[in-house]
This record gives structure tokens, C-alpha cells and sequence, in this order.
């Protein structure tokens, strides 16, 4: 029985310290949209019905960049749009028209006129990775308060419960002598 806790026990563990450090690294690569990115992947979560029918609020998605000469027209692609407030939020809307530039990021035109940058682009929508359902669990863990609750609480626990154990220890080899 004591092994099959052990074992229990440090599949947890295990199991926790795999999401603290994925969640970790995810909130480190942050950019200044607050999207994690690593390498040429993007990686956040719809957290509304703005990108509705092609991908539902919760899911989790990840966006490969793709380079400048890859967009094409009528490609679906996903961006960084601000809005009147300078609030920033990812957009995803047809490629109606492109402007090629030689010295300077390429423009593109997406339905109802908004023009991006090549800069503020994220990717196609083709190479795009759904997880249905994932980016609930993601935002719970990357939101402040789960980030506090799932990570950092529990590793003032086990450092805690460390050093209790390290005295505890000492204190039966002091009796012991």
C-alpha cells in the first residue's frame, strides 16, 4: 500500500511541476500583445466569439508565422488589430489585397478595409493547431489568480514542508545520539 502511495504521490508531482513549468515558460514568452510566443509559434487562447464560426471561444490555438512572400490573396490569416481605445486583440479576416514594399514591411488589406502591417501579422489560418476546449485550462492557469493558486501556493508548500521535514530529520538524529 505505502508503495502504491509513493507512487501516486510522486505522479502529482510530477504531473504539477510539468504544468508549472509549461505555464512558466508560456507567461515568460509573453510579447506585447500578451501572446506567448516561442520561436515562430504563437500560442493563445479565444476568449470570445469575435473569431466565430472557424474557432470557439476556449479553444486553445497555435499559429506558425509564416514569412512575407507566403500571403496570399484571399489566404485567411490571423493579426494584432487595435481598436479605437488602443486596446490590442487578435483578428482573423480574409486577405483581400497586398502591397508589396521593397524597403519596408508588406501592407495587407483584409475585408472592410483594415490594412495590416506585415509586422502585426500572425499567421495563416491553414497552419494553425486547434485544441478544442485547452485554452480554458490555459487561461485558468495563466490568469493571476490561477497562476498564484496552481503554482506559486503549492511551491510554498513543498518548499515549507522541505524544510519542516529537513528539521524533523535532524531532530530524530539529535535523539538518536
Amino acid at each position: 500500500m505505502r508503495k502504491v502511495w509513493n507512487f501516486i504521490k510522486g505522479l502529482l508531482v510530477t504531473v504539477w511541476v510539468i504544468i508549472a513549468i509549461i505555464t512558466t515558460i508560456l507567461l515568460i514568452s509573453y510579447n506585447d500583445y500578451s501572446v506567448s510566443e516561442i520561436g515562430k509559434k504563437s500560442i493563445f487562447v479565444v476568449d470570445s466569439d469575435r473569431l466565430e464560426p472557424d474557432f470557439n471561444e476556449g479553444d486553445l490555438l497555435i499559429v506558425t508565422k509564416t514569412s512575407e512572400n507566403k500571403y496570399k490573396k484571399g489566404d485567411n490569416a490571423f493579426f494584432y488589430l487595435k481598436n479605437a481605445a488602443d486596446k490590442v486583440f487578435i483578428n482573423y479576416g480574409k486577405i483581400e489585397d497586398i502591397e508589396v514594399a521593397d524597403h519596408a514591411a508588406d501592407t495587407y488589406t483584409f475585408e472592410g478595409d483594415t490594412k495590416v502591417s506585415y509586422t502585426d501579422m500572425i499567421g495563416l489560418g491553414t497552419d494553425t493547431k486547434i485544441c478544442h476546449g485547452w485554452g480554458n485550462i490555459l487561461g485558468l492557469l495563466e490568469s493571476k489568480w490561477g497562476f498564484m493558486f496552481f503554482v506559486i501556493l503549492p511551491t510554498i508548500f513543498a518548499i515549507v514542508y522541505e524544510i519542516y521535514s529537513i528539521i524533523e530529520e535532524a531532530k530524530s538524529d539529535d535523539e538518536d545520539k
